[in-house]
């Protein structure tokens, strides 16, 4: 047999092996860069092009005009005071204001938006209770660039020269830098932790120190050898989130700790019967094949994340499945080429003798309960895994990036501020993007339809208001009515106290500059402020004014009026882009993309963009906008909603439709290759049967400790794929050394004895790997990354409910019931 020949060629050239990988690992780890250095953190970017939200930005990135100094990045500097912002606030800001001006900032930093430098956008930057300020920081560099990273340390250490004010640096660069930060200490203490636990796991199975060296040398080189060619790939240009290096550690350790398991436990069942050669041997043409066969079933299930239409889940699919596959490799020349090596000096100083003959763990008086007793196992078994099924329906999946970032980290703390004293909807809208399929948008008559449309949207209930180019033009057009009528009432009988609303206006023109900053440029607006000054002067004037004045004053009132409706009438009509103004070119180069073919409305929400109610809105409106845009004249025009809310939406959308496609694929594969292992089909039926309904039992185990103990909101929109195939993997493996071990023995006795010695001779095997696999995956719950410790939480849940229910009673108990049947229709299943 060809793993006879492996063994073989493991023993013969067990020196050059050896040299082999420890020169390729070398190789590797010297030269090959990191995935912090070239793989992806935003998560947003693995959003697939095709969906509306995606399709949506790159349209708005490459059809409206971009201002050549807009900023390659930007952070936000929220100031704040829960008992109200003194003095002594402000001028600690205007302190960490003025270094960020001056020469001794970092160069990277290209520019502050503050009060201190623009005070007509206090009513923008400060909040309305007083207690939260916002300084806006422009970078020359994007937000994962080492120069940002540097910037925002410069920044945040200038925070601690003011103490007694609280400053966060947040927004996207801020954000996006914490969670940089995050998985970069979570890749670290993963690493240091899980080779610890491995250590002291594999001493405590085989209390041999060699024993223990052999599977870490195997694993280390396996992973240092993957994490360099993955590594070049992501250099080469193939996308690869940096968290995945995290996955990778748990997994190859994990995985392959079970498959050194599997191999020096055979090993040293075998030794002592025959020579050392011949031991290799046959432990090779004996473990080869189940070795073989499990290690497809894990590539096979990271493989089918493939199909996976998110990127994320898509490369760190593929980056896993070569991370097995090089262990396997490892698995097959390595791990005999030690054994070989070190001989039966491999469990020094254990006697391998009486290794052998202990049972361990009472795993053969389990074998005879669950061989004696199945019925009794089954029920009970399938019931309790089946009430964790109640959770389900109470599942909440998010793929809301705030929730994917430590609480405890100052971008978070300060976005937390920010989302309670400032209205979110205004900083992040939902927007609509209208294409004309027939050319130019902006003749009269496509102007009335895109208001039309605006229209329809600001009366439905999820949106408090709509921005588009002419939306002040209706309220302009009321207020100079207003004002016109007011002015026709002037006379010598005035009631002055009826002019006092007049005055509210200034306000609200104030407001048009802050969210139409170009409308400063039109003269008149400029008109408009001018007159309702004058306006202003005069009422205060004719409150102290004497009868004579009054007469004066009147006549002036009456002319500054209808002056002011004149320029209220005129601005209303720039609003709705009739003329050539400088104010109506900014209009349209804001609104309307370069070519005039499309059209931007923006949509700012009721509910909190950031939050899952903001994005679970995502559809309705989608729903309303097609409505809106079919019953007009623009029917037949191509249009998209984007924005934060909507890119969540879409990523959960994604990630729902990738799983059903991913446990379709993944369960087929799996169990080809079982019915080609087993030569039957009866049993990789049940095999695959138990896997998928662990599944859903963790599912729902994890669920409820996460919504229902530990109080949260919502759980990773990630986390039902990666468990699945996790689990599906690893149970597939499990059970494949238990069954393969039943057929072993039932080819020379009855089924019920097959059953009985062969989870006698692989329980203790198959429970020591299953607790250094959730052992493994448990590390990950030390992470502070929500989406790091939800799914490692949940393999490892689901790790130890296959290792001491499913593989342990379930599966060998039904087994003994299926009796000889679970070998149809093979030849073992004919023998009598």
């Amino acid at each position: 047999m060809i793993f006879a020949v492996l063994g073989r060629f493991a023993d013969k050239y067990r020196f050059f092996i050896l040299a082999f990988w420890l020169a390729l690992t070398a190789i590797l780890t010297l030269t090959a860069p990191s995935l912090s250095q070239v793989g992806i953190t935003d998560q947003s970017q693995f959003l697939p092009q095709d969906t509306e939200s995606a399709r949506a930005r790159d349209l708005l990135k490459t059809k409206f005009m971009s201002d050549a100094r807009t900023p390659a990045s930007s952070a936000t500097i929220i100031v704040y005071n829960g008992s109200g912002l003194t003095q002594q606030d402000m001028d600690r800001a205007k302190s960490v204001h003025d270094w960020l001006v001056s020469q001794d900032a970092p160069k990277e930093i290209s520019g502050v938006t503050s009060v201190f430098d623009k005070q007509e956008l206090r009513s923008t930057l400060v909040s309305k209770d007083g207690t939260t300020m916002l300084m806006t920081v422009d970078m020359s560099v994007p937000s994962l660039d080492e120069g940002a990273r540097q910037t925002i340390k410069q920044i945040r250490a200038q925070f601690d020269r003011v103490p007694g004010t609280q400053f966060y640096l947040s927004g996207n660069t801020g954000l996006l830098n914490d969670l940089f930060e995050s998985v970069q200490n979570t890749i670290d203490r993963t690493t240091l932790v899980t080779v610890i636990l491995v250590i002291i796991l594999l001493l405590l199975v085989y209390r041999s120190p060699i024993a223990a060296l052999v599977p870490l040398v195997a694993i280390g080189c396996s992973f240092l050898v993957t994490r360099g060619t993955v590594g070049f790939l992501a250099q080469a240009g193939a996308s690869v989130s940096t968290i995945t290096d995290a996955y990778l550690v748990v997994t190859i350790f994990g995985v392959g700790t079970d498959y050194c398991l599997f191999i020096i436990s055979r090993f040293r069942e075998e030794l002592g019967r025959v020579d050392r050669r011949q031991t290799v041997e046959l432990t090779m043409r004996r473990i080869g094949p189940i070795i073989i066969a499990s290690a497809t079933t894990v590539i096979i299930a990271f493989l089918c994340l493939g199909i996976s239409r998110f990127g994320m889940t898509r490369t760190s699919g593929w980056a896993l499945a070569i991370g097995i596959a090089i262990t396997l490799a490892a698995g097959l020349t390595l791990v005999p080429a030690l054994m070989s090596l070190f001989g039966r000096y491999l469990f020094w100083p254990a006697r391998v003798k009486a290794a052998r003959e202990k049972e361990g763990f009472g795993w053969g008086r389990i074998g005879r309960w669950v061989a004696g007793r199945s019925i009794i196992f089954v029920i009970p078994i399938v019931v309790v895994l089946a009430l964790p099924y109640l959770a389900l329906p109470r599942l909440n999946l998010s793929a809301n990036v705030l929730t994917q970032i430590p609480e405890n980290v100052e971008s978070a703390r300060g976005f937390k501020v920010l989302r309670e004293h400032f209205p979110a909807a205004e900083m992040a809208p939902l927007y609509l993007l209208v294409q004309s399929p027939g050319g130019s948008l902006l003749d009269q008559n496509s102007l009335q339809d895109i208001d039309r449309v605006a229209q329809s949207l600001s009366s439905a209930d999820s949106i408090s208001r709509v921005d588009y180019f002419s939306a002040p033009a209706g309220q302009l057009l009321k207020l100079s009515a207003q004002v016109r009528v007011i002015g026709d009432t002037i006379g010598p009988a005035l009631d002055i106290t009826k002019l006092a609303g007049l005055q509210s206006m200034s306000g609200d023109l104030q407001n048009l500059a802050i969210n139409y900053p170009g409308v400063t440029q039109s003269q008149n607006f400029t008109r408009s402020i001018s007159d309702l000054t004058q306006v202003s002067g005069i009422i205060n004037q004719l409150r102290a004014a004497l009868p004579a004045d009054s007469a004066r004053l009147l006549p002036q009132l009456k002319q500054a009026l209808y002056s002011l409706a004149d320029g209220l009438t005129a601005l209303s009509n720039e609003f709705k882009l009739n003329g050539n103004s400088l104010f109506i070119g900014w209009l349209k180069a804001k609104y309307f993309s370069t070519d005039g073919a499309t059209t931007r409305i923006n949509l700012i929400l009721k509910a909190d963009p950031y939050s899952d109610a903001g994005s679970k809105l995502v559809t309705q409106i989608r729903e309303q906008a097609a409505y809106a845009i079919n019953n007009s004249n623009l029917k037949g025009a191509v249009y998209y909603i984007g924005g934060d809310a909507a890119i969540h939406a879409d990523m959960l959308q994604t990630s729902n439709t990738d799983f059903v496609r991913v446990v379709i694929l993944s369960s087929i594969g799996i169990l080809a290759v079982i019915i080609i292992l087993l030569r039957s089909l009866l049993a990789p039926l049940y095999m695959v049967a138990t896997v998928l309904f662990n599944f859903g039992a963790t599912l729902g185990i994890t669920s409820w400790l996460f919504l229902q103990i530990l109080h949260k909101d919502s759980l990773l929109y990630m986390l039902p794929v990666f468990v699945f195939v996790m689990l599906v993997a690893v149970g597939a493996d499990y059970n494949i050394f238990l069954v393969s071990r039943i057929r072993e023995e039932a080819e020379q006795r009855p089924i019920k004895e097959a059953v009985q010695r062969a989870v006698a001779h692989t329980g203790g095997v198959i429970t020591s790997c299953g607790i250094i696999l959730a052992g493994t995956f448990g590390t990950l719950a030390t992470s502070s990354l929500p989406m790091v410790l939800q799914i490692g939480t949940g393999i490892a849940i689901g790790v130890l409910v296959d290792t001491f229910v499913v593989r342990a009673l379930l599966v060998p108990s039904l087994a003994a019931l299926i009796g000889r049947w679970s070998w149809w229709p093979s030849r073992l299943f004919k023998k009598t």
